[in-house]
């Protein structure tokens, strides 16, 4: 559970002390819904179980930020760092995660259902299992990432950078439009186009 005197310091970021630092805070399970943490330092904070449906988060600083099971449902990451951070098993239907920093971010059995990633780096991400339908990946660089058995039904990925991404058993993978990259298919290697 969220720890009080952490939950105080949000609050008194959100009242525009915005000098604050909220890094390495225990935030797990509150109640964040509607908040605005835009260009917030959220580095290594737990916001695990947190509730963030249509917080503002343009721009925050949360590499390492354990974000599993979190509600971002709504939520707008306009061009966050979250680059390491943790989003395993959250909710993320209809966020705005586009420009986004999410290198190396875990984001395996995450559902993303209308997520706008355009433009995001999501290289060496770990995304197995997630639900990305109808998410817009539209020149994003997913370069070496983990995209292993994830749903991919009517997602966009029009000039989408896949060279080294693992889509083995991927459902609904739609047309790659770099047909010159190589991916991963079912496991193997293969030269599209």
């Amino acid at each position: 559970m969220a720890n009080a005197e952490h939950i105080n310091l949000v609050k008194k970021y959100v009242a525009g002390e915005r000098g604050l630092r909220l890094e390495n805070l225990d935030l797990s399970g509150a109640d964040l819904r509607g908040l605005d943490l835009s260009n917030a330092w959220l580095r290594d904070t737990n916001l695990s179980h947190a509730d963030l449906r249509g917080a503002k988060l343009i721009g925050a600083l949360m590499p390492g930020t354990d974000l599993s099971h979190a509600d971002l449902r709504g939520a707008d990451l306009h061009g966050c760092i979250a680059a390491g951070a943790i989003f395993r098993f959250a909710r993320m239907d209809n966020a705005n995660a586009r420009g986004g920093d999410f290198y190396g971010a875990i984001l395996e059995d995450a559902h993303c259902d209308t997520t706008d990633f355009s433009g995001a780096e999501l290289s060496l991400a770990k995304c197995a299992r997630a639900d990305f339908s109808h998410a817009d990946f539209s020149r994003a660089n997913l370069m070496g990432a983990d995209f292993s058995a994830v749903v991919m039904t009517g997602a966009r990925m029009q000039g989408t950078h896949t060279g080294r991404v693992n889509f083995a058993q991927a459902v609904d993978l739609p047309p790659l439009t770099s047909p010159a990259e190589t991916v991963h298919r079912r496991g193997r290697r293969r030269r599209r186009g």
